[in-house]
């Protein structure tokens, strides 16, 4: 039988045993997060209490997302307009 679904391995760009926290303005807090959920926001981040300027990907891809194209202090799901294009 042969796997379907999500099979690609998601790329981290930071350690994924840290403490990854992100802020909530709505809540005003920071709060503990996935590592899955961590690479998919946009909005500040923090590893083990220092900021985080690192690449932000769409939810379960290694997709970069564009930042200026999506909602802020949101995780990016998969949204074809603000995915990076690279040229070959």
């Amino acid at each position: 039988m042969e796997k379907t679904g999500s099979t690609e391995k998601l790329i981290y760009d930071f350690n994924t045993a840290s403490n990854q926290e992100v802020w909530m303005p709505n809540l005003n807090g920071w709060y503990r997060v996935t590592s899955r959920e961590f690479r998919s926001f946009n909005g500040k981040r923090r590893i083990n209490g220092d900021e985080y300027k690192g690449p932000v990907y769409h939810y379960a891809t290694n997709k970069r997302a564009n930042k200026s194209l999506v909602e802020t202090n949101k995780i990016i799901s998969h949204n074809y307009k603000s995915v990076k294009r690279l040229r070959d």
